[in-house]
């Protein structure tokens, strides 16, 4: 940082990338119906911060809320803009869990099936005895050491694979060269574990069962029925393999009200609803509590985010340095966000981000909202 921030908004200028084509129709355009958050003060710890205070503090790139179909505010900070995609990080977990939903909801994917039954590759791994639907919930026991904050942990010996940062002499040259070396730990199903082999596991099992990429897949059965008005972008590995992607804020909006509309765009049901509700469903929070403390009363389903809330089901796409899509469907209220935090864990800037998405509900949720 700060040099991270330019990388974050031109992804595309740093590494090979492949298009998520938006169609060849004209983009659904998105109502403004332009509201004031600057007056809202998010309580942290006891204490206070301003709006812009807020903003500043967790590296905001860019924020956009949309309320009942409207766009009601949009911020752009240091080099990003309606028209410039930026890095998504793991948020792209979430339009590959969607993509795999719609494969099960086809009956070209069976969530029960064995990973090596897809893949035999990775028969003698730690997802050699996995189902499809344990890989989707994060719930596959593995060695694997995500510690972002150690150089040296397993993490970033598979980044370094992917292409998302330079290697090293003796790193494996692609994703799928990395994860055969990855073995099992403990028993599957038992608690979730957030661990990032699976998203890629998911998108070789994808890819296989359906015999096209993930680039046509997210374009034909997503980006291209939300009215995008710029393509999605995924970078690939040395061996063309999709790794993370890059979209713009307004288009992560877009998507993000596919799913808060139960998989409409207007009156067309574009994804199936049973893709929605099955995600909806949301996860066991006790499995996801014996993994991760940090988020009580949280499940995850199907790569999203599942926060409970006051009787309210909101799925989130959480990424790396800050990204992350909120869908509130009770209140019809979706906030994206883009961030270029020094430290990539987007838990630390969680005693913040959420007392801030709580803040915009209260607002919007309110009787000054229109």
């Amino acid at each position: 940082w700060p040099q991270l921030r330019w990388s974050f908004n031109n992804m595309e200028q740093l590494v090979p990338t492949k298009v998520v084509w938006r169609g060849p129709d004209a983009s659904r355009q998105l109502p403004e119906n332009p509201h004031r958050l600057d007056h809202l003060e998010i309580e942290v710890d006891g204490s206070r911060l301003s709006w812009d205070e807020m903003l500043s503090s967790t590296y905001t790139d860019g924020l956009a809320v949309l309320h009942r179909g409207r766009l009601v505010f949009e911020r752009y900070f240091g080099g990003s803009g309606p028209h410039v995609s930026h890095l998504l990080a793991s948020c792209n977990k979430s339009m590959v869990g969607i993509i795999a939903e719609c494969l099960i909801d086809q009956n070209v994917l069976d969530e029960d099936s064995l990973v090596p039954s897809i893949v035999g590759e990775l028969e003698n791994t730690a997802w050699g005895d996995a189902t499809v639907r344990q890989v989707l919930d994060m719930v596959v026991a593995m060695r694997f050491d995500e510690d972002y904050l150690d150089s040296n942990s397993d993490v970033w010996r598979f980044l370094r694979s992917t292409g998302m940062t330079p290697s090293l002499p003796g790193d494996p040259p692609t994703i799928a060269d990395y994860l055969p070396t990855v073995a099992k730990q403990g028993e599957h199903g038992e608690a979730f574990a957030y661990r990032e082999p699976n998203i890629f596991v998911l998108g070789w099992i994808v890819r296989r069962t359906a015999g096209v990429d993930l680039t046509t897949l997210a374009s034909e059965l997503v980006w291209q029925q939300i009215g995008a008005e710029h393509d999605w972008l995924y970078m690939i590995d040395a061996s063309g393999a999709e790794t993370t992607a890059s979209a713009t804020l307004r288009d992560f909006v877009r998507f993000g009200e596919l799913i808060c509309n139960g998989g409409r765009v207007d009156d067309q049901q574009v994804v199936p609803a049973a893709v929605l509700e099955s995600i909806m469903g949301g996860g066991d929070p006790e499995v996801f509590a014996r993994g991760y403390d940090a988020l009580p009363g949280w499940s995850y389903r199907s790569q999203w985010w599942i926060r409970h809330v006051e009787g309210r089901v909101c799925p989130v796409a959480r990424g790396a340095h800050g990204q992350f899509l909120y869908v509130d469907p009770v209140n019809e209220l979706v906030i994206a966000r883009f961030g270029s935090a020094p430290e990539a864990p987007s838990s630390l800037l969680d005693p913040v981000l959420w007392p801030t998405v709580d803040a915009i509900t209260a607002e919007m949720a309110g009787p000054n909202a229109s």
